[in-house]
């Protein structure tokens, strides 16, 4: 016996660690908001039951959890605790996974739950649990951050949270700047930065770059949300609200009551006490997977890379109603993939999809043959449209009914909802219940509460918000409740008639200020920014710096690339710019197109059906056709191979255009000369296509994409010699370009000449006989 004890005894601590590591992976979930965002949507249920595609905010949640190895989850609720709690018992997910659902009427912060959840004792103090500030959509396994959470923690134990951060996508009113130390990607200095106003420097301490702990870190890099060129379709990082936390992270919330936010209180009292020693990671999601398998990246780099910049990773949190429209189109593009309405649907429901990544529920929904459905789009069961209705880019819940000659554009309605005859809802969200009249105009950014009725005739202005309830600010008391006054009264009928049952809530941007000092310190929630946030706003009148990411090295002898120089030329950041009449498209217009040519190539749809769903983006966006007809040459010369020599690139150019040649020449109707421009641009911002312009200009011809005469009119062209820009070097780099391809339409000119005059000898011999 006493061996056995002795073996028993000597693996103890592995054991113990063995155990640790076999522990569930935990997850708590802030089902409140502790912002008015969603308010008026929200009256009577929680944020996170809110459908998205006709699916709970919380089981797509749940879902995203379950793909990650997550066993248990705390779902940490304030308001309506008792509609989260009976969710989850008649949720399939409580068979999968340990949901606890814990309420608190007190907590008003991020930090009070924290602190309440440290005083519960609930999370398992020796391993690492994931915190999600949001409902999240991911098919990102966030596992592997906590993996790599934990091997940081192995060699330096002071390391307690890890933050996720997204790189590329649309840009967002709420994007930080953040200085970062890549080896060892530690979080230096956390800056809340909003859109605006706009502000005129950023401050980085100094002790950072003097006297850097530890010694050997020389080379920072300032992280933020712009894009890196203006023109860019992509953002930059962002800060994706999930975060990897050790047990530490409560109990410094129980002991610091002023921490409140998680990013102004928590993130930066870490950073900048020197009495606390611990330190906070960021991790890029994504990154893991694409050094894991670097070709399957590159592979997918188009279908992932436009909205998270990382392959096929998928993760987004939504904030507000801005990011609940984008999150729903890129569901319903499959950008999320397996998330889908088709494939893991979280709410049980079966959807058939069709052409155009439109959803059509299985369950009885009536479509009218004249129905027009521009996807993406999705239609809920026991649903019905009427003849001459028009759906575009928009999800309809279970049960509602559209009536006849009736326009849905990017619009979010919500179960049983009855559209009228005649109408038109622009970028809105309907709540649950929502009856509208015939001839209704609906204008964009407007939210309507569960419940409200709008009579007929009526016009709801842009980015209205109406409840079925009055407007109650955070001070009302239901003892002292005021009757509606005469000028609210007079405002409400001149708006919404007689025949609507509804109040007029305050735009968000215009309700009272809070009392909570927290708030009055949150950069995200001036005005001008809590407008940035809405659905239906454009940032495309915003100016944009043309700097997303500096390198900050303590080792640079020149004075440009001093750390304070750089950090001011990186901090020009956007604000309001005036209107401009030749702003161009928004961003989002280049994501999608790009998204539209993706799935035109891998699924090899036929050329008109392919020109048919470009066209009606560019509609829908208003953006044109050079632009449409660039991002489409732009696409498929990515497609052609440059390997192998001229044989092989003329070959890989000729093959690509025979195939899809006819949908740049259905863009180019008013001059073809374009196409060789539009090529010529391409090739002299990607210098490895320069030499083989010449090369790439004979596939156009032979794959008849391009004619001889169009070709002769574009080397006549002075634009195409650089004639067209004031910069001496760009002027440079378009000749050289130039004189690549100006030799082959030469041959081409003059092997045609030879032809006419032989055809005018055999007409000269043909008479003479």
């Amino acid at each position: 016996m006493a061996p056995k004890k002795h073996q028993s005894a000597k693996p103890e601590t592995k054991s113990k660690a063995d155990n640790v590591d076999e522990a569930p992976l935990q997850a708590v979930v802030l089902a409140d908001s502790y912002n008015r965002r969603f308010e008026v949507l929200c009256n009577d249920q929680p944020r996170v039951l809110l459908p998205l595609c006709s699916t709970p905010l919380l089981a797509w949640t749940l879902e995203s959890l379950s793909l990650s190895k997550v066993k248990q989850v705390f779902i940490f609720c304030g308001v309506h605790s008792e509609k989260i709690r009976s969710f989850v018992e008649s949720s399939p997910y409580r068979h999968t996974l340990d949901i606890q659902c814990l309420s608190s009427q007190t907590a008003r912060s991020a930090g009070d739950a924290l602190r309440e959840l440290d005083d519960m004792h609930v999370l398992n103090a020796d391993n690492p649990f994931i915190l999600v500030h949001s409902p999240i959509i991911s098919n990102y396994d966030i596992s592997k951050m906590v993996e790599a959470h934990k091997k940081r923690r192995e060699e330096d134990k002071n390391f307690i949270m890890t933050m996720g951060i997204g790189l590329g996508g649309r840009r967002h009113p709420e994007s930080p700047i953040m200085l970062v130390h890549p080896p060892s990607s530690r979080l230096l200095h956390y800056v809340q930065n909003p859109l605006s106003p706009s502000q005129a420097r950023i401050d980085f301490p100094s002790r950072l770059f003097l006297d850097p702990w530890p010694k050997n870190i020389d080379t920072y890099e300032v992280w933020s949300g712009t894009p890196s060129t203006s023109s860019s379709s992509r953002g930059g990082y962002r800060d994706l609200g999930v975060d990897i936390c050790e047990a530490d992270v409560p109990a410094l919330c129980t002991e610091n009551f002023d921490y409140h936010d998680m990013r102004r209180g928590f993130v930066n009292g870490v950073l900048t006490s020197d009495l606390l020693g611990k330190k906070i990671a960021v991790h890029v999601v994504g990154k893991d997977d694409q050094d894991e398998d670097h070709q399957q990246q590159q592979q997918q780099t188009h279908r992932g890379d436009l909205r998270s910049g990382t392959g096929g990773s998928y993760l987004e949190r939504i904030r507000d109603t801005r990011t609940f429209g984008e999150i729903t189109r890129d569901v319903l593009r499959r950008w999320a993939f397996p998330l889908a309405p088709d494939n893991n649907e979280p709410g049980g429901v079966q959807y058939e999809l069709r052409a155009g990544n439109v959803y059509i529920a299985k369950d009885n929904v009536v479509l009218s043959r004249t129905t027009t459905l521009s996807g993406p789009l999705l239609i809920g069961p026991r649903s019905a449209l009427a003849h001459n209705t028009h759906i575009r880019q928009s999800t309809l819940g279970a049960d509602c009914t559209v009536g006849p000659s009736t326009t849905i554009s990017q619009s979010y309605l919500f179960d049983d909802v009855r559209v009228g005859a005649n109408c038109t809802l622009r970028e809105c969200v309907v709540g649950e219940g929502v009856v509208i009249a015939d001839d209704v105009q609906i204008g964009k950014g407007v939210l309507l509460g569960n419940g409200v009725r709008l009579g007929r005739g009526t016009r709801i202005p842009d980015f209205a918000r109406i409840g079925r309830e009055r407007y109650r600010g955070e001070d009302f008391d239901s003892d002292e409740e005021e009757e509606e006054n005469d000028d609210d009264r007079d405002q409400r009928l001149e708006i919404l008639g007689s025949d609507s049952i509804g109040y007029l809530w305050p735009n968000e941007e215009e309700e009272p200020p809070s009392d909570s000092d927290e708030e009055d310190d949150d950069p995200y929630e001036h005005p001008k920014n809590k407008q940035l946030l809405q659905l239906g706003r454009r940032l495309s009148n915003l100016s944009t710096s043309t700097v997303s990411l500096s390198t900050l090295s303590k080792a640079s002898s020149s004075a440009a690339s001093s750390p304070l120089s750089i950090a001011s030329s990186a901090s020009t950041l956007p604000d309001i710019a005036p209107l401009s009449l030749n702003q161009g498209p928004r961003e989002e217009f280049y994501v999608e197109a790009r998204e539209s040519l993706v799935r035109a190539y891998e699924e090899d749809h036929r050329v008109e059906n392919a020109a048919l769903e470009m066209r009606t983006l560019v509609m829908g966006e208003n953006a044109g056709q050079d632009a449409a007809r660039k991002e489409i040459i732009n696409f498929f010369l990515t497609k052609v191979s440059l390997e192998g020599g001229a044989p092989q690139i003329l070959k890989s150019t000729t093959s690509v255009f025979e195939r899809w040649g006819g949908l740049v020449r259905s863009f180019s109707t008013t001059d073809y000369t374009l196409i060789a421009l539009d090529v010529q641009n391409y090739c002299v911002e990607n210098k490895e296509y320069s030499q083989w312009f010449g090369i790439i200009l004979r596939g156009l011809y032979d794959s008849d994409t391009i004619t001889e005469d169009e070709l002769i009119d574009w080397r006549d062209s002075s634009i195409a010699r650089g004639e067209g820009t004031t910069n001496p070097q760009e002027k440079k780099e378009w000749l050289d370009v130039y004189q690549k391809g100006k030799p082959f339409v030469d041959v081409l000119e003059s092997m045609e000449s030879d032809d006419d005059e032989d055809d005018d000898d055999d007409e000269e011999e043909e008479e003479s006989d």
